[in-house]
């Protein structure tokens, strides 16, 4: 490589001028974020102020009602309306109905909507002879209310149960039941006897 090379108008340009800055300081970067900061403080400040103020002519109420137990029939217990016919939207009316005459409705679905991990498991079938097979007996009376055909009002206790008999007279006369089938402490299963 040549060391050598002829001047050219690249050779005879001047120095650099104009102003330049001079490295920032650890104290001049300090005091930088301290007044951005101090800034940022002051406008949230003025900002929650404004709000506060302006809240105070807001014709806007937005405050929550107070619901208590004591509001509701039979001390507050909880009712459920499972609907287990196939009448669109009946277990929403009937919830309606009953929150509208002063009962705690926790809530209303429908029997085909609900988990079945407290379902029975299916029953195993094996082949037997059938000289040995025995005909199935008719479901009875004794065996229970069957789902969807009859209204029954499942209680879990005895409190419940005198509750029941309360609510009977905006629901109607159906079937109480006291057992732990249902969590709640009134339920309400609606068949098709319904009216």
């Amino acid at each position: 490589m040549a060391k050598d090379f002829p001047k050219d108008e690249f050779d005879s340009v001047s120095a650099p001028g104009g102003r330049h800055r001079a490295k920032p300081t650890a104290g001049s970067r300090i005091i930088s974020f301290v007044r951005y900061a101090a800034v940022s403080v002051g406008l949230a400040v003025a900002g929650i102020v404004a709000l506060n103020i302006n809240s105070g002519f807001s014709d806007l109420n937005l405050g929550a009602q107070t619901v208590t137990q004591s509001q509701f029939k039979a001390g507050g217990l909880g009712v459920t309306v499972i609907d287990a016919t196939s009448k669109q939207g009946l277990a929403g009316r009937v919830a309606s109905a009953l929150f509208d005459a002063g009962w705690n409705v926790l809530t209303a679905t429908n029997y085909a909507l609900l988990p079945k991990w407290n379902a029975a498991p299916a029953p195993t079938t094996t082949v037997a002879p059938i000289a040995a097979a025995t005909p199935t007996p008719a479901p009875s009376a004794s065996s229970g209310p069957v789902i969807g055909e009859t209204t029954v009002i499942y209680v879990t206790s005895t409190q419940a149960q005198s509750a029941a008999q309360e609510l009977m007279g905006t629901l109607g006369k159906y079937q109480v039941i006291q057992a732990n089938t249902y969590s709640d402490p009134i339920t309400i299963v609606l068949g098709s006897d319904y009216k």
